[in-house]
């Protein structure tokens, strides 16, 4: 015996009430993502070290842009020219204090001027 189509839908819609649309609370211990964009327009070719809670973590020429997944909290950001090559930076400068959140994703410029080089939160993301 064939069901009508009307007893049928009720129990399908009863159904998708169920589902739960909330966003689910993020994970104390999920990572967060840092962004690092270095500009194509900086006044020299040298390279830019970041360090991450005082430790180079990645090297960036004109142009290049990295991507890292860190640990949510607070964590401490710099840049320096690098000691490589005829540019001989002397290591960084003053650190930046952030503070992530676990799934958080922030994007930040590298700006390289002739006196100084240091990282700028970007604000259009």
């Amino acid at each position: 015996m064939r069901l009508p189509s009307i007893t049928v839908l009720p129990l399908l819609a009863s159904q998708a009430m169920a589902i739960d649309l909330q966003p689910s609370d993020p994970v104390a211990d999920a990572p967060a993502r840092l962004i690092i964009s270095r500009d194509s327009k900086a006044p020299n070719a040298c390279d830019v070290e970041l360090y991450l809670n005082e430790q180079v973590v990645a090297t960036l020429g004109p142009d290049q842009h990295t991507s890292l997944d860190v640990p949510s909290g607070q964590l401490s950001l710099a840049v320096a020219l690098s000691p490589s090559g005829y540019c001989g930076g002397t290591g960084p400068t003053a650190a930046q204090s952030i503070l992530v959140t676990p799934g958080e994703t922030r994007h930040f410029d590298i700006v390289v001027e002739p006196d100084q080089v240091f990282l700028s939160p970007r604000l259009d993301d």
